[in-house]
């Protein structure tokens, strides 16, 4: 039992260790090339969305990525060792099916995150107390929680959107979680004496 709970253990910690850098360097690779695609026009940036007139520009992730970047390529590590460690060793058959899920699973976990972060950038907290000096803790958190909603409402929306980088990552995320399970995965399930 001990050895299986070890051999377990060993197997999460590398394929998070391999899905975070792995992911990490694809996003940056992925982020700033876009972004150079796009760096003749100031109204296009990497992420966007489009609601029928109006439209959200994501500048605060084009000018300041290292955080959109970074809790996306935590979360969707996290996930996808979770995945190699207890589900994929269950559900080898469905593989296939697991890796084109996973994605989207990370986007919706992460798009709270963003909402969040973007909601961050616009309203630095010391422009609450400027504006609303007798209740501006009150007032910053209700537009940081609209915002995270927001972002777990659209983000979804501003993924389908973000084009090309949509494609890119939705493919680069789905080779590297099927290098990282024929690397860490056993295939069969662990038994309690430890061996797989």
């Amino acid at each position: 039992m001990i050895q299986k709970d070890i051999k377990r253990g060993m197997i999460f910690i590398q394929a998070f260790l391999f899905l975070t850098t792995a992911l990490g360097i694809a996003a940056s690779i992925l982020f700033f090339g876009v972004r150079t695609l796009f760096r003749d026009n100031p109204y296009r940036s990497v992420f966007r969305l489009s609601m029928g007139f109006r439209g959200i520009n994501f500048s605060g992730a084009d000018s300041e990525p290292a955080l959109y970047i970074l809790s996306i390529v935590l979360i969707s590590s996290l996930l996808g060792a979770i995945w190699i460690t207890l589900i994929a060793p269950k559900f080898s058959n469905r593989v296939r099916s697991h890796i084109f899920l996973l994605p989207w699973i990370s986007l919706i976990i992460t798009s709270p995150i963003f909402g969040l972060l973007y909601s961050i950038y616009l309203r630095k907290p010391a422009d609450f107390l400027e504006l609303y000096p007798t209740n501006s803790k009150d007032v910053m958190w209700l537009f940081y929680k609209t915002d995270a909603l927001s972002g777990l409402k659209l983000g979804w929306l501003a993924a389908i959107q973000s084009f090309p980088i949509n494609i890119l990552s939705y493919i680069a995320f789905c080779s590297i979680l099927l290098a990282c399970y024929r690397l860490f995965s056993t295939g069969d399930n662990i038994d309690d004496s430890g061996h797989a």
